[in-house]
């Protein structure tokens, strides 16, 4: 954790479990002093949530820096570093990702994974997209690795529960995508080859430009081009070899699941049009998601926290046609309001008071408020661009508004509802 004002940063919303002796290491000098900070500070059981175990012993790259309340706007810290001796960490050569050492990484607590799977205290101060993204993680999880997780009734019904909601199907297009790219050994042997072959010419090049740089009176252009077009050719050939090798049955199977998902939250609509991009994408080239440009690009711009995995997969896809774009995610998520919310008085306005049936929508959407209240309610619904699609005043009473949703482009809406000068912003999906 480096090369960042602060080495790690958790906001008020974020759990990420409890980190063991498993080589946790800060190595940045952080223009904050800090080289841990959780804002998810109100109690000692919330820190305990994400706690770190730590050796005392390994000095100060193991055991960073935290804040403990006493300037004015930091967090008191104190109680998320748990100090134990007599482990050791372990390290991650040879391996492409950390987790990648299974017997060594721990899955971390069942208790969280337990309250993510049945909704209860831990997850109900949150968003419901936060707590879809958890749920959406926590299926790919238990899907992955069932067999260790087969002596914990809770977790196998929330397993079994979904297998055939949208997480399950989901995890099922995830899957069958990955699939589809399965090479067998010869395919496999193939690429290999190719590579090794690519990995010598463009060392060739580089050999010709250091040459060139260090006499100016050789001319081997030619000889570089010659190679350039060796380079390429081996490149189309190995296009060719993962097309071959792509299985496009599972694709097409991939596609029919995935088309008749039902998405509930923001997080899972976005995940499904992902999916309908990556297939097209495989299947019939970059020319063929052109149109699909301005959608990719709506949830690219999404907060993280609201949109899920799917917005940094997104901006993979924008930056295919423009990769100078620079997503603001601070203020983006700032602006969304994403926070764990407070308890409320009984006679102010909750976000949960406040629905909109059906979302996503199609062609039309309903607010529906869940209390009687006195007043003219004001309804706007802006683009992810901040303009003002929609605008419509009326009556509390009523309690509901049917609001047409026909001429609306596929992508994410913030729908502003404001009653008795209280505002709430909500997020709309529109899905077809």
């Amino acid at each position: 954790m480096k090369r960042h004002n602060i080495g790690l940063y958790l906001n008020n919303t974020a759990v990420i479990d409890t980190q063991t002796h498993a080589g946790n290491m800060w190595t940045g000098v952080y223009n904050s002093n800090y080289g841990a900070w959780n804002e998810n500070d109100s109690s000692l059981f919330n820190l305990t949530q994400s706690l770190f175990i730590v050796d005392p012993n390994l000095g100060a790259t193991f055991n960073p820096n935290i804040p403990l309340g006493v300037n004015p706007g930091e967090p008191n810290d104190q109680g998320w570093f748990d100090y134990q001796t007599g482990f050791s960490t372990y390290n991650c050569d040879g391996l492409l990702l950390c987790v990648d050492n299974h017997e060594e990484r721990g899955e971390g607590s069942d208790d969280l994974k337990e309250a993510i799977a049945a909704d209860s205290a831990i997850t109900s101060a949150y968003i419901e997209e936060a707590k879809s993204n958890a749920k959406i993680f926590l299926y790919e999880d238990l899907k992955k690795d069932s067999v260790t997780y087969s002596n914990n009734s809770a977790l196998m019904q929330f397993l079994n529960d979904n297998a055939n909601t949208t997480f399950g199907k989901l995890n099922n297009v995830k899957q069958m995508i990955k699939e589809a790219f399965a090479l067998d050994s010869s395919n496999a042997f193939l690429l290999k080859e190719k590579d090794s072959l690519i990995t010598v010419y463009l060392n060739n090049v580089n050999e010709l430009d250091s040459i060139a740089a260090a006499d100016s009176t050789v001319d081997n252009l030619t000889a570089r081009e010659t190679e350039l077009i060796t380079i390429n050719d081996l490149q189309q050939e190995r296009a060719s070899i993962l097309i071959q090798a792509t299985n496009l049955q599972k694709l097409d199977n991939a596609k029919s699941i995935n088309d008749a998902i039902i998405p509930n939250t923001i997080p899972e609509g976005n995940l499904k049009i992902i999916n309908e991009i990556k297939i097209r994408f495989v299947k019939y080239g970059i020319d063929s998601i052109n149109l699909f440009y301005t959608t990719a690009l709506n949830i690219a711009e999404q907060c993280p926290f609201s949109g899920g995995v799917a917005v940094y997969m997104a901006r993979n896809f924008v930056a295919l046609f423009n990769d100078s774009i620079d997503y603001d995610d601070t203020n983006n998520c700032l602006q969304q309001g994403y926070y764990r919310l407070a308890l409320t008085d009984s006679n102010v306005v909750n976000a949960f008071d406040i629905i909109l049936i059906p979302n996503p929508a199609d062609e039309t959407t309903k607010v529906l408020l869940n209390k009687k209240y006195e007043g003219v309610c004001k309804v706007m619904i802006l683009d992810s661009y901040s303009k003002n699609v929609y605008k419509h005043e009326f009556d509390c009473n009523k309690q509901q508004l049917s609001i047409s949703t026909k001429k609306f482009s596929q992508g994410v809406y913030y729908v502003r509802i404001t009653v008795n000068d209280i505002t709430k912003n909500l997020k709309l999906i529109i899905a077809r």
